[in-house]
């Protein structure tokens, strides 16, 4: 009995071994199937992504040769609609300019100024020679008497003015320094104000001194 079941053992592995290689062997040819085919594919997609590089460079050069005649046709018509220069000019009303290869036109032949006019005629020549020599010095008599009124005794406003502020700060000075309660800093500053209304009147009076002299000087 046993040996009956050792033997059904025995016919039944190699078959099971068959088996397993056949299906190893539909594996193997499978997968070779399948990496073909995506080698296939990846070939076509490189394909394709060339083709596709190719048709982008085509269209760029297309696109940049358009844009060259564009721009060319537009600048063959900005000289084509450019305003064509006049001949002939004629800004100030007086002179006319033209164009030397047109040799002389038909309207300078007509023109009544053609020749350059003389700045003063002989009439006007000879005018100004007799107030030459018929000189007579027309220039008005220098009377200063507006500069210093004789009412101020020769002195102006100015000085007037310097002189009343002058003697209102003399008085308020002799009033502090007969105050026994009166302040150092008032009187110092008082007699600074006195010193610089003094600058005043001599820069004042140094100045004026070309008027005083054509009226006579000074009355005081």
């Amino acid at each position: 009995m046993s040996d009956d079941k050792k033997d059904s053992e025995v016919k039944e592995a190699p078959k099971a071994d068959k088996e397993s290689k056949k299906q190893d062997s539909k594996k193997s040819l499978k997968a070779s199937k399948d990496a073909e085919k995506a080698a296939k594919a990846a070939a076509d997609a490189e394909a394709a992504a060339e083709a596709a590089i190719a048709k982008a460079k085509e269209l760029k050069e297309a696109a940049a040769k358009a844009s060259e005649e564009e721009f060319k046709a537009i600048a063959d018509e900005i000289k084509e609609e450019a305003p064509k220069a006049p001949d002939v000019t004629n800004k100030r009303k007086k002179e006319i300019i033209f164009r030397r290869e047109m040799g002389e036109p038909e309207f300078f032949l007509d023109k009544v100024d053609r020749f350059p006019k003389p700045i003063l005629s002989e009439d006007e020549k000879d005018d100004i020679t007799r107030k030459a020599l018929s000189y007579e010095d027309t220039t008005p008599e220098y009377n200063p008497q507006n500069i210093l009124d004789e009412r101020f005794g020769g002195t102006s406003n100015y000085e007037t003015g310097i002189t009343v502020l002058g003697d209102e700060l003399q008085a308020k000075l002799d009033r502090l320094k007969s105050d026994p309660e009166a302040l150092p800093e008032q009187i110092e500053q008082i007699e600074q104000n006195l010193s610089y209304l003094d600058s005043l009147h001599e820069n004042y009076y140094l100045g004026m001194n070309v008027f005083r002299t054509a009226k006579g000087g000074r009355k005081n």
